[in-house]
């Protein structure tokens, strides 16, 4: 029926947003979670089998169609249809060209028309997606000066200085998920445990100018005993969650805590499907902190800033809004909200081609001055198109705290 001839790789849904959010580092380790994640196969199957049981069920589907029984000929290219989304995000590697063709073929018999040519209308307009240059753009613009007294707010820090914090993470997803044989009941989404991250950080020198060269490097990770979550995806984490014990994050941020130049390195036992994402991603990935204006603020001071990347193919657009709540010598605190979208040309023809992304966050961080690393807590929303009526949706919650 099928000669593939392929040993897919793990499977990585990182792949339909791994390049996507690029405002912190820790963004990334999300990524590298749901990679891992999607990586657990469904017991005792593999891409090959399932990809088989699609088939089977797209042939099935034909034979209905041939016979002229159209209703229950779509019913059966509709469970094809949302079958193959769960597996082109999945299994990005395994014969991409041919399952896009597969997909671009059921979805439109399941909507009872024949094939047809994509019109230019149809697609993304294109000055969105190549627009900006290929550095990143960015830049922060003040709103509101705020009260008085007002005074610039900017970074002291001493080459040496040390501190350790901890970063958690928890994560609710909500993915389309097809029967591990099509035609038959879904699985529930797995349940993903909560995720803390100890991180050790490193003042390497200040500049005459301010700018601040820092270097983080990532402890042992533990996972929560959560009731309900899923034995295999909670191995699959340990595993690959243990070979980045020792990630090494170094970079360069201004006194006002605007990144200008960050690079990862990853332990040589690293998983190599977060290698390869981490990889990916180190490029557009910047600092943990507030970025803030350069004119001096007061107590109620909003400013804005706009990241605008363009990394590969992928182009990623972040907006954040942030208010000074508080302001007491070193000590700050601030309130703060993002919304971020990213879209990539289509890979493809077919309504599932391209990648898109969007989501908003809202959050608090409190800061001292003269420390690299403050108190955040975030709360992020974030959504994706996998086809026709289908959407993948995750609810990330963050806090990072230094001891």
């Amino acid at each position: 029926m099928i000669k593939s001839g392929l040993t897919p790789r793990p499977a990585t849904f990182g792949a339909k947003i791994q390049s996507s959010v690029r405002s912190t580092w820790f963004f990334s380790l999300i990524i590298a979670v749901l990679v891992t994640v999607a990586a657990t196969p469904p017991p005792e199957q593999s891409p090959d089998e399932f990809y088989i049981q699609i088939m089977a069920l797209i042939d099935r589907a034909d034979a209905l169609r041939t016979a002229g029984q159209t209703n229950a000929a779509q019913v059966k290219y509709a469970e094809a249809e949302k079958a193959l989304i769960y597996f082109k995000a999945t299994n990005p590697l395994f014969a991409p060209q041919t399952v896009a063709y597969r997909l671009k073929e059921v979805t439109e018999r399941a909507d009872a028309r024949p094939p047809v040519p994509e019109s230019k209308s149809t697609e993304k307009p294109k000055a969105n997606l190549e627009a900006p240059a290929a550095s990143a753009k960015s830049g922060v613009k003040l709103i509101d000066a705020g009260a008085e007294p007002r005074s610039a707010l900017r970074f002291h820090l001493k080459a040496g200085d040390k501190q350790t914090a901890v970063l958690t993470m928890k994560i609710k997803m909500d993915m389309p998920m097809p029967a591990a044989t099509p035609g038959g009941a879904p699985p529930a989404t797995p349940t993903i445990p909560a995720i803390s991250i100890p991180m050790d950080m490193t003042v390497q020198s200040v500049a005459a100018n301010g700018d601040i060269a820092y270097e983080s490097v990532m402890g042992e990770a533990s996972i929560a005993d959560e009731p309900g979550a899923t034995p295999a995806v909670v191995q699959a984490m340990k595993t690959a969650l243990a070979g980045m014990k020792g990630l090494t994050s170094t970079g360069v941020m201004s006194n006002r805590g605007v990144s200008k130049k960050t690079d990862v390195k990853l332990p040589g036992n690293a998983d190599p499907t977060m290698r390869q994402t981490m990889d990916q991603m180190k490029d557009g990935m910047g600092n943990l902190n507030v970025p803030f204006p350069e004119e001096p603020v007061g107590v109620g001071a909003k400013w804005e800033s706009k990241n605008v990347t363009k990394v590969q193919a992928i182009s990623v657009e972040q907006t954040g809004t942030y208010e000074l709540v508080s302001h007491e010598g070193d000590r700050l605190s601030t309130k703060f909200t993002m919304a971020f979208n990213a879209a990539s040309p289509a890979a493809g023809k077919g309504p599932t081609a391209s990648l898109q992304l969007g989501g908003n966050s809202t959050g608090t961080a409190n800061l001292d001055l003269s420390k690299l690393v403050g108190s955040a807590t975030i709360d992020m929303r974030m959504e994706s198109p996998m086809g026709k009526n289908q959407t993948m949706k995750m609810d990330i919650n963050m806090s990072l705290e230094p001891r």
